[in-house]
């Protein structure tokens, strides 16, 4: 499944442009917005409560919870930091759409308009450019809620930081539900999807390439597994451990 979603997440690199004021760019915006700042509060804690709904963990689900909560904080907490500090400085790719614009003639060239202050001096900038009649009237079609995407996304785009937590939480629910009862593999089955369309909106809103959304898929799946394997690890360690107590608390009793 891992792999078969990583194949997935590359045929948008054939697939056309789309005009970004249709109903079509509006649902890329939505589906990009569900593993954003806001978004992936919210499927953490839809993925948190769907393990916590197996009869296996029936009376230490609070431990559970608590636990796959921690793991998962750390972990996403430790790569958006890496990413935003380390490797999209170190790599400084431009973003498309940043790209475009410069080709448009609306800003200076993409190399010149990276070296102009910091991403929120970028970002002020832009908007400025937006509101004047000159640029306005050289802009493709943008919805305003994706014009005001484009505005925001002005720092570097390798790898794609949405597309990384997308496939973290995907890859650490689908390993963890492999392992419970049905019911919940079949559930478990709807992660990735999730995280593919992810990856396909990033580059369909033109804030990324292909290559970014790779990458960061590859980023998301090992750091999936090693939350996964952290989290399991710890489960069979404590179950071991609430057993061995148990034992000796009946062996006493006797």
């Amino acid at each position: 499944m891992l792999a078969g979603s990583f194949v997935a997440l590359l045929v948008t690199d054939a697939a056309p442009a789309i005009e970004l004021d249709s109903w079509l760019a509006l649902a890329a915006w939505a589906v990009s917005g569900s593993s954003g700042f806001a978004g992936t509060p919210v499927v953490l804690g839809l993925g948190i409560a769907w393990l916590a709904s197996c009869e296996s963990f029936r009376g230490k689900r609070l431990v559970i919870s608590t636990l796959v909560l921690t793991v998962l904080l750390v972990v996403l907490g430790a790569a958006s930091f890496a990413n935003q500090r380390l490797l999209k400085p170190a790599v400084a790719a431009t973003r498309p759409h940043i790209r475009e614009l410069a080709r448009l003639g609306i800003i200076p060239p993409a190399n010149d308009y990276d070296a102009i202050g910091d991403q929120k001096h970028r970002t002020k900038d832009l908007r400025h450019l937006f509101q004047t009649q000159p640029a306005a009237a050289l802009l493709p079609k943008l919805h305003p809620l994706i014009r005001e995407h484009w505005v925001t996304k002005t720092n570097h785009s390798f790898p794609s930081g949405h597309t990384l937590a997308a496939f973290l939480l995907a890859t650490t629910f689908t390993l963890l539900g492999s392992h419970l009862e049905p019911r919940l593999q079949q559930l478990a089955r709807t992660f990735l999807p999730w995280a593919v369309l992810v990856g396909w909106s990033r580059t369909l809103l033109r804030v990324h390439s292909t290559a970014d959304v790779a990458v960061g898929a590859l980023l998301g799946i090992a750091l999936g597994c090693l939350a996964a394997w952290i989290i399991a690890k710890t489960i069979t360690w404590h179950t071991t451990k609430t057993q061995t107590l148990n034992q000796q608390q009946h062996q006493t009793t006797i």
